[in-house]
């Protein structure tokens, strides 16, 4: 279901405490399963605070303003261009204290149904076929970081977000885009492991502790980038020397920082000059650039057109 309120928290913890035993979701609805239920909370508010729920796989983002979610004692600012993922059974504090309304399209997939899904996607035909429902479900821990918002994962969420229809959302469409949404997750996740596995050749545990530390420089490089952002400030959230963290960053992401600062930037000034009417030279500014025959330049090389041009041909 799509709702565009946050269930009273008291009731919500109850219910999670008690594992939705008694089937009853938001409104009195009833539910198919006992656990967690899939939901996506598409809210607007200034202010709110809920803190330490034990959710399961959901991915926090949102429409329109900022909000922040903390995990394993670590906060995250999540803005329009990202979401951030926690895994089941994780327990995830969520925040908004804005001057403008944020609108939240926080997407909670139930357990029975992320259990089954993975079950049947990571299982072999015959191995469904012979086993059914009864298959073992296989273990996946997202990592907890900010993602970028690409042009699949913008499309999957303007599905979901089309399956409400005249405050009723259509079931079947509902569970096809969350069945999509995992898929993307899980391939975007495989890609992660191989990312890691083809990192210097170290231990597996390091590895996977030096990803998690170039996923924290990540997390504040898409917090930060519209500013000016030293070396010494994205190899200190990463715990590294920066020459360490240079070296690893090239490695994984197969640009500098620099070079990723950049292209970041490009993208929100071709998202700005799609959906505003801001003068370019206000984008500029807004975006960190000296002046905006700096963006002009930058903006022609990595989009084979001046700003101005594109905005003619989008709009």
């Amino acid at each position: 279901m799509i709702t565009n309120r946050f269930p009273n928290l008291q009731w919500l913890k109850t219910q999670i405490d008690q594992r939705f035993q008694n089937r009853c979701g938001m409104d009195k609805q009833l539910l198919e399963t006992a656990g967690f239920p899939s939901c996506v909370i598409n809210a607007k508010v200034k202010e709110t605070y809920r803190p330490d729920i034990m959710g399961p796989i959901s991915l926090f983002l949102n429409v329109q303003g900022n909000s922040r979610c903390k995990v394993d004692g670590r906060t995250v600012s999540i803005n329009e261009e990202a979401y951030f993922i926690t895994n089941r059974f994780q327990t995830y504090t969520l925040e908004i204290e804005n001057q403008q309304p944020s609108e939240t399209f926080n997407i909670h997939i139930g357990e029975y149904f992320s259990e089954q899904f993975l079950a049947s996607a990571m299982h072999s035909s015959d191995t469904l076929l012979n086993e059914g429902k009864q298959l073992t479900v296989p273990t996946v821990a997202f990592h907890n970081r900010l993602y970028r918002r690409d042009a699949t994962f913008n499309a999957l969420i303007k599905e979901l977000q089309q399956s409400k229809q005249d405050n009723i959302t259509d079931r079947l469409l509902f569970e096809e885009c969350l069945t999509d949404l995992l898929m993307h997750l899980l391939v975007q996740h495989r890609d992660q492991l191989q990312t890691i596995a083809n990192m210097p050749p170290i231990k597996p545990s390091t590895k996977l502790e030096l990803y998690k530390r170039l996923a924290l420089a990540t997390d504040f490089i898409h917090a930060s980038y519209a500013g000016q952002i030293e070396l010494d400030e994205m190899s200190n959230a990463a715990c590294l020397s920066k020459f360490h963290f240079l070296r690893l960053f090239k490695h994984v992401y197969h640009v500098s920082p620099y070079q990723y600062i950049q292209q970041l930037r490009v993208e929100k000034a071709g998202q700005l000059l799609e959906n505003t009417l801001l003068p370019v030279a206000d984008i500029a500014s807004l975006l960190g650039f000296a002046n905006s025959n700096s963006l002009s330049r930058l903006f022609a090389q990595r989009k084979g057109v001046y700003p101005s041009k594109y905005r003619e041909m989008v709009n």
